[in-house]
């Protein structure tokens, strides 16, 4: 709707001749004194945008170091699961051979027990 390139050239143009007035010593109108005001204005939110952006960009990089010292925790924290789930499925494995073993034993054990009965 407002072409802020229009502006920022009348603001240039107006306040450049207004310096000029007033480095010849003449005296400024309220109007021409409201012109220099924006002027200032102007070049106060020019300098709080470009200081913004360079805050920006600074959070930036420390989201990023921040996300990848995130991210190597997830992977130490993988790489536990993965040592714990190991461990467990060797403790499975050695469970499941101890009760198979015991189970033969046992077996083995009531079958000459009642092997020997029946003779």
């Amino acid at each position: 709707m407002f072409n802020d390139d229009i502006f920022e050239n009348w603001l240039d143009s107006k306040s450049k001749e207004l310096v000029d007035k007033i480095s010849n010593s003449e005296a400024l109108s309220s109007e021409e004194m409201i012109i220099l005001v924006l002027k200032a204005q102007s070049n106060h939110f020019h300098h709080l945008d470009e200081d913004m952006k360079t805050d920006m960009k600074e959070l930036r990089v420390d989201m990023d170091k921040r996300f990848e010292q995130v991210d190597k925790r997830f992977e130490q924290v993988d790489k536990r699961f993965d040592a714990v789930m190991l461990r467990m499925d060797r403790f499975m494995i050695w469970s499941l051979g101890l009760t198979m073993t015991s189970t033969f034993i046992i077996l083995g054990f009531m079958y000459k027990l009642i092997g020997n009965q029946g003779v």
